[in-house]
């Protein structure tokens, strides 16, 4: 059974500069998830002018009978946990082969993640307050904040499941089925205690869920379910799909976007199955990436992807506004000309989103020079407790900062101010321990044996 579910993966990696192995396939599939939610959310973008001139939003698509079915297809964010999960597991045992500590993963990850947030929440919160300033509707700047910030939930908790990762794969190399059934137990646990008790208690699952989606990813990663047919991992894939029937009919909802926040079981089992339909297609994808030209554009897509992510509602906000304000046509949402829009609308999107991306992962996602990885090293000389500590600060102080722009908006100084100190505290901290320990490493001299 073991060797069944568990065995080295033959899809082969590439190495990054920097000995970081990497799976193109899986780098395809995460910047693919990321794009795919962008091109949702401007599909679900609704304004219009009123009979006043009046600017009014709305969410399109949302509530339509037949938008539900599709939202299965359309709801890619496990996907991009189990590939996540598996580029993850893949990038820290790279590093940990090459001496780095579990504190150097998760502070080089924080910073490079907190960094491009603190950048796009400042520039926002900066335009909304100038907006108010020159008289701009509190509403619809409340209503721009809202938008805006929504996609940020997914930051908070990659930040969170970025930071386990350490911890995680000790837990995966020891026992992974035990893992993946104890994760899978909490869902069900929250899952009941939300609709027995309280439907606050659901959002636990934030943690539940998509650290399971993560571990999914590590299972993959070590060859989990690699020497199965193709026809087994087909019916593997609709065994979850028909579970997520029997919730239907016991109440849960058809509707996959709305069984995100927060996530339910159904969102779980959605998952699972896209994990036996990527190790499904992994092959192909592995020939696909393998073409020189697919293998460049997936390296461009994966550089720029989390920028594209977090830059795209602001630029669509600011096309509706400049829009509105040209006095441009904006057709009534799912009407024949608001179809007739949609491609040229995406491609408007786009092209304003790809530059101001390139520029956000330029200035936003700066490496930290490498330290020469020959030099053996001596431990750093702050206390073990105060690494931690300092480690577990910039970590949360990224989650916090991020969460506050979720929940408190971004139009008002105070909110905006304090999401923008606490992103960038994060990333100073971050950086301060990463140079201290850079510090403590110098060389010493060992034996000519020792030194091979």
């Amino acid at each position: 059974m073991t060797t069944t579910l568990f065995q080295s993966s033959a899809t082969p990696t590439g190495t990054r500069r920097g000995g970081s192995p990497r799976d193109a396939g899986i780098d395809a599939v995460r910047a693919a998830c990321l794009l795919a939610v962008v091109v949702l959310h401007a599909l679900m973008v609704g304004a219009q002018p009123d009979a006043h001139g009046a600017l009014r939003t709305s969410v399109a698509l949302s509530g339509e009978p037949w938008f539900a079915p599709i939202t299965w297809l359309l709801q890619v964010m496990p996907m991009f946990f189990i590939a996540g999960g598996f580029a993850a597991l893949s990038q820290w045992r790279a590093m940990r082969a090459r001496g780095a500590t579990a504190r150097e993963y998760v502070l080089g990850r924080v910073r490079r993640l907190a960094a491009p947030a603190a950048m796009m929440i400042a520039a926002v919160s900066g335009a909304l307050l100038l907006a108010g300033a020159l008289g701009a509707d509190p509403a619809l700047l409340a209503e721009a904040s809202l938008r805006i910030g929504q996609p940020l939930w997914f930051l908070a908790v990659y930040l969170g499941a970025t930071a386990l990762v350490p911890a995680m794969t000790r837990l995966h190399e020891r026992a992974p089925r035990a893992v993946l059934l104890a994760l899978a137990g909490g869902v069900i646990a929250v899952e009941v205690l939300a609709r027995t008790l309280a439907e606050p208690l659901g959002y636990l699952n934030l943690a539940f869920v998509w650290l399971l989606m993560q571990q999914l990813g590590f299972a993959m990663r070590d060859g989990a379910c690699a020497a199965w047919s193709r026809r087994r991992l087909t019916i593997a894939a609709a065994v979850p799909l028909a579970a997520i029937l029997v919730l239907i009919g016991c109440g849960w909802s058809a509707d996959m976007i709305e069984n995100l926040n927060p996530p339910t079981a159904a969102i779980a089992l959605l998952g699972v199955a896209q994990f036996f339909v990527l190790q499904r297609t992994r092959p192909g994808l592995a020939r696909l990436t393998a073409v020189p030209a697919v293998a460049a554009c997936v390296g461009a897509a994966s550089r720029h992807s989390m920028s594209v992510y977090l830059w795209h509602m602001p630029v669509i906000l600011v096309l509706v506004a400049l829009m509105w304000l040209g006095e441009l046509p904006m057709p009534a949402p799912h009407s024949g000309a608001w179809w007739a829009t949609r491609l040229p609308w995406l491609l408007a999107i786009a092209v304003c989103v790809l530059p101001v991306a390139v520029l956000a992962t330029r200035y936003g996602s700066r490496p930290r020079p490498p330290r020469r990885a020959s030099a053996p090293r001596l431990r750093p000389r702050l206390p073990s407790l105060a690494r931690r500590s300092a480690c577990a600060l910039a970590v949360l102080m990224a989650i916090a900062g991020t969460s506050t722009a979720l929940l408190a908006g971004m139009d008002s100084l105070p909110a905006g101010g304090a999401s923008v100190a606490l992103l960038v505290g994060s990333v100073l901290v971050s950086t301060r321990c990463e140079r201290l320990q850079a510090r403590g490493c110098a060389p010493i001299a060992l034996p000519r044996a020792a030194a091979v």
